[in-house]
């Protein structure tokens, strides 16, 4: 071929080399220019940072006791605790960028630089296998967009980066950031990586402890010291040569981190869990649940970052458990819970709910409905105060008794265990000595309604209005905390405060979201007058000093109450001081199973469950001043009243219906009673007066008198009633009602004339003029009065009589020929001689004669007394001249005394009793006569002998 042909085709190729390039270069520009149409064209499809909405960062709540301390925490999946950034450590800030993303100050959202070496490494394995995100793309895609990676999404974090990094500052995207990023083992967020994991702050984050947190962000499960503690000393190693060759820390910071143990915090968080307490859990699911109630949603509680502050004190909570502790060495068997209330304001400073919150949840202090026995009685107590019952009123304490009820089966009531008593008790002693059969019958007087009314404002629900619920058979039972209510509220005087165990609730900046105050709150209020809470209290007292409560006595003032229920099912002790209102119960969940003795002990409410509050309320107040309870300034008046109106008594009311009540001084009754102050004038015509007066006075009656002569009634009877019998009287005022009573003074009264020696005409005429006829004439003899006038009349002459009166009078006959003869027998003659005279006989012989009756006395007369004899015939009288003396002188002395003697005289022997001899003198002589027994002397003459003696 020549050199034309040659250079021709040389030429030839040139061009067409030169053709594809150019053809090339303009397929090159037109492909870059789709490819920035297109771009333009899909930027116009990403939306700008305003137009996204952010991922709600879930955070962690936080529970406070009342003394700010930690209690525990809420939180869901994300377990995250926000803080500012310069409450960051700068060791984790460094820590971070160091390991994900060493030009983080540099570039402006994307390093460019990273992406080329990322795509190259996705375009070889033709997915997506390697990162080339900054921090900020990072933040981006948590909380702007979905975990799945495509390109699209890719080029969209790429875009926000850039949006974002011109909207914040760097440090705040890192803070942004570091709030945000999973950590492991629950933990969102460095400030709660940081408690987790190391127990400190973020603040406070060591150089070393740094780069084990920055190592955790690629792969937590991987690398969490929880897991692997040598693949985390590994990778935190790596992190701390990455922060020394960037500059971070020098070779001597390098060296002491990099041999620096790994202490972590060994009390971690169980991740399955939603809450860590580490003390009083009933209390922290108490709190939750008033959280719910208080309209609070579940992303509030676990996610929203809420800083709860309640009224947990963990000094008290600790003295419960330790309480719990001593009195049960060992698992008694049954379950317990304990609350206890500040009275003042409900506050809820110690809560236990069971035995144990690990085997069952269950809160028996809030949740569990129990049936309280015998310390339902100081309810009772309460209304009764209240309603005015004095509780020295006094009722049969032995059972059984059965009481009709209206509505229903027949009420069997008996005390604990059958128990006797002597004599009627009072409610005060009832109380005492928790006495059934006594609180039975005061509850009848009471009425249930009342009863359950007043729980119900104490926020006490579904009691029932069954009288049972006296001695604690209540309709669905109640909890220990609504005990515990009953009991503060006597402690606070008589106020009710709700309890509450939930002061304040902020978000995580503070902001306040809720907070209690109490004087707001519609559920305080005043269920007692002050004197009344204070009498029951002084009652309650008087449990714990001498009654079924001993067990809980404390050494200072304390009340409380017993409660044990059917087969010891249930045991209760209530009580409270001026500081402290504290409820124990005792018993297994299943409410049907019985207790069993407890080392040889009963488990009722005055042992174990006394046991625990006692000791509880030992530590709980042993640093606090011994403090009474305050006697209330209004004192109260035990008053009299009708029981049945309440009102102050007439003099109408039944006997039965007196009873003494309480009442706050100033409160007391001032009317009187409007039932018994009505009275029918009782009818009394034709009674004595003594009998009436007696019947009005009985009614209680001012009684008026009138007398008046009256022809048909008696004397003192009363004939009328003014007002007439069957009026009704009504006192308005209490004061006695009046009446008169008509009493009569009998017919018109005159004075009888004198009659004696008047004729009978005459006599009739004079009695006429009175309009008072004779009504009887007797005629017969007498010697007062000639014949044919009057010698006696009845009436006696001066006599008071009336026209009623019968009137007789005696008319003389003349003298009558015959008369009786009067006895004269031991008369004196001239007595005998008139009193003969006197009766019409005065032919009268006497005659003396010997006889043993009394010289000058009548010894006999003829005829005999009581002959009715003629007045004119002789009568003779005998008349004694005594006995006659005989002549003894010259007698032998015996001889002469036995002559007087027979005659009845007494001897006396002169001059010597023993001579002997014959008489030789007497005195009397003989011959006189003396009276039968008198003395008769004798003189003996002596003959003088002469006796030879011969001596041989």
């Amino acid at each position: 071929m020549d050199n034309f042909s040659k250079n021709k085709n040389k030429k030839k190729k040139s061009g067409c080399l030169k053709s594809f390039f150019i053809i090339l270069a303009i397929c090159i520009v037109l492909v870059l220019l789709i490819g920035a149409i297109a771009g333009l064209l899909y930027l116009g499809t990403v939306p700008t940072l305003e137009e996204l909405t952010p991922a709600a960062i879930a955070e962690t709540s936080k529970v406070y006791a009342i003394d700010g301390s930690l209690l525990t925490e809420f939180h869901a999946e994300e377990n995250r605790e926000i803080i500012d950034f310069d409450k960051m450590s700068q060791n984790i800030k460094n820590a971070i960028v160091a390991v994900e993303d060493k030009r983080y100050y540099e570039h402006q959202g994307v390093d460019y630089i990273r992406i080329i070496g990322a795509l190259i490494a996705d375009i070889r394995s033709r997915k997506i296998v390697q990162g080339g995100s900054t921090i900020t793309q990072q933040y981006v895609k948590n909380v702007y967009f979905s975990p799945i990676q495509t390109f699209r999404r890719k080029i969209n974090e790429a875009v926000i980066a850039i949006q974002l990094e011109r909207h914040y500052t760097k440090d705040k995207v890192l803070e942004m950031y570091l709030n945000t990023i999973y950590f492991g083992a629950g933990t969102y967020g460095v400030e709660k990586a940081s408690q987790v994991y190391f127990d400190v702050s973020a603040s406070d984050l060591t150089v070393a402890q740094s780069a084990l947190l920055a190592g955790l962000v690629r792969a937590p499960e991987i690398y969490s010291p929880f897991n692997n503690l040598e693949k985390a000393q590994s990778r935190r190693n790596l992190i701390l040569k990455l922060m020394y060759d960037q500059g971070y820390i020098d070779k001597n910071e390098f060296m002491s981190a990099i041999t620096e143990p790994v202490l972590l915090n060994t009390e971690q968080i169980n991740i399955n869990t939603r809450y860590t307490g580490r003390i009083a859990p009933y209390f922290i699911d108490y709190v939750k649940q008033q959280l719910y109630e208080k309209k609070f949603t579940d992303r509030d509680v676990f996610k929203g970052g809420l800083r709860i502050y309640t009224t947990l004190d963990t000094g008290l909570q600790q003295n419960a458990e330790d309480a719990i502790k001593k009195v049960f060495p060992e698992d008694p068997g049954p379950s317990y819970a304990l609350i206890s209330i500040d009275p003042a304001n409900g506050y809820i400073y110690s809560l236990i709910g069971g035995k144990d919150y690990n085997k069952s949840k269950f809160n028996i202090a809030t949740q569990g409905k129990r049936q309280p026995g015998s310390i339902f009685k100081a309810v009772v107590l309460m209304e009764s105060i209240k309603q005015h019952f004095s509780p020295n009123d006094k009722y049969n304490p032995n059972g059984p008794i059965v009481i009709d009820m209206p509505s229903g089966p027949d009420w069997k009531v008996d005390n604990y265990g059958g128990v006797k008593f002597e004599g009627d008790m009072t409610v005060v002693d009832a109380t005492i000595h928790s006495v059934n059969v006594v609180y039975a019958q005061l509850m009848m007087k009471v009425g249930a309604d009342n009863v359950e009314r007043l729980c119900n404002e104490m926020e006490i629900t579904d009691i029932g209005n069954n009288p049972a619920i006296a001695l604690g058979g209540l309709e669905k039972g109640i909890t220990p905390l609504d005990v515990t209510k009953i009991f503060a509220t006597l402690a606070s005087g008589g106020e009710y405060h709700q309890p509450v165990c939930i002061l304040k609730i902020t978000d995580s900046e503070g902001k306040v979201l809720y907070e209690y105050d109490p004087e707001k709150n519609e559920k305080n209020l005043r269920i007692l007058d002050s004197p009344i809470a204070y009498y029951v209290t002084r009652i309650l007292e008087r449990v714990i000093l001498e009654g079924t409560g001993r067990g809980a006595n404390i050494g200072r003032p304390a009340a409380g109450k017993t409660g044990t229920t059917t087969d010891n099912k249930d045991a209760w002790f209530g009580g409270f001081t001026p500081e402290l209102a504290t409820v124990v119960w005792m018993g297994y969940e299943e409410s049907s199973k019985p207790m069993k003795k407890i080392n040889g002990r009963t488990v009722v409410g005055g042992s174990f469950a006394a046991d625990i509050w006692r000791e509880y309320m030992k530590e709980a107040l042993k640093d606090k001043p011994v403090k009474d309870f305050n006697a209330p300034k209004d004192e109260l008046v035990d008053i009299e009243v009708c029981t049945v109106s309440g009102l102050l008594p007439t003099f109408w009311c039944p006997k039965e219906t007196l009873g003494f009540m309480i009442f706050v001084k100033g409160k007391e009754p001032t009317e009187i009673c409007n039932v018994h102050n009505k009275v029918p004038v009782p009818d009394v015509v034709g009674l004595s007066i003594d009998e009436a007066r007696q019947i009005f006075t009985d009614l209680n009656f001012v009684i008026n008198e009138s007398y008046e002569f009256n022809d048909i009634y008696n004397e003192n009877i009363v004939f009328g009633v003014d007002p007439a019998p069957g009026t009704i009287l009504e006192s308005l005022t209490g004061e006695k009602l009046s009446a008169t009573l008509q009493v009569s003074k009998g017919p018109q009264t005159y004075e009888m004339p004198n009659l004696i020696g008047l004729k009978k005409d005459m006599a009739e005429q004079m009695l006429i003029s009175l309009g008072i006829p004779i009504a009887n004439v007797i005629y017969d003899f007498s010697i007062e009065q000639p014949v044919d006038k009057i010698y006696k009349q009845d009436p006696l002459a001066a006599a008071i009589i009336t026209k009623n009166t019968d009137v007789t009078i005696y008319i003389s006959k003349g003298e009558d020929p015959e008369g009786t003869i009067p006895n004269v027998v031991e008369m004196t003659e001239v007595d005998a001689l008139a009193a003969l005279n006197n009766a019409g006989f005065k032919n009268v012989s006497v005659q003396k004669e010997e006889s043993v009756k009394e010289i000058g006395k009548v010894f006999a007369q003829i005829p005999d007394s009581g002959t009715k004899y003629t007045k004119i015939s002789e009568i003779i009288i005998k008349i004694s001249r005594g006995v006659l003396v005989p002549d003894v002188t010259g007698k032998k002395k015996e001889d002469a005394i036995s002559a007087l003697q027979s005659l009845g005289f007494i001897v006396v022997v002169t001059p010597n009793p023993l001579a002997e001899g014959k008489v030789k003198n007497q005195i009397p002589a003989a011959g006189s006569h003396i009276n039968y027994g008198d003395i008769v002397a004798i003189e003996i003459e002596v003959t003088t002998s002469t006796t030879t003696s011969t001596s041989t």
